[in-house]
């Protein structure tokens, strides 16, 4: 029911974003997509460092956990950044109404390329 619910109110607030000139509601539907795809960080991360140990060495378990770990990381980091966004969408705080953690998507970088240098 949680899902449902968020996805009907990700689906009524994209054409308020439709607007180029409404930098707060992006900032705002951003924060929103940023808290509901968090967790999708740790198969990313996991996926990522499992590409990166395979060229490396045969210890990919190593990696994965490596992965796995980072990928918890990084989901706490967009977790804060959505909920950073969706409380302080009217303030354009960082400037121009700036994401806090680059990507502003888990998904602008999928697959993450391994030899990125992360």
């Amino acid at each position: 029911m949680k899902k449902i619910m968020m996805l009907c109110l990700m689906l009524t607030l994209v054409p308020i974003v439709a607007h180029a000139d409404q930098a707060p509601a992006h900032k705002f539907l951003r924060g929103v997509f940023n808290v509901a795809t968090a967790p999708i960080e740790v198969p990313k991360q996991a996926r990522a460092y499992w590409i990166k140990g395979a060229q490396k060495t045969p210890h990919i378990i190593a990696w994965i956990g490596c992965g796995v770990a980072w990928g918890f990381v990084q989901t706490v980091k967009r977790l804060g950044s959505g909920v950073w966004d969706v409380v302080s969408f009217p303030f354009a705080k960082p400037a121009d109404y700036e994401p806090l953690l680059k990507p502003d998507y888990v998904f602008q970088e999928w697959p993450i390329n391994p030899n990125s240098g992360r």
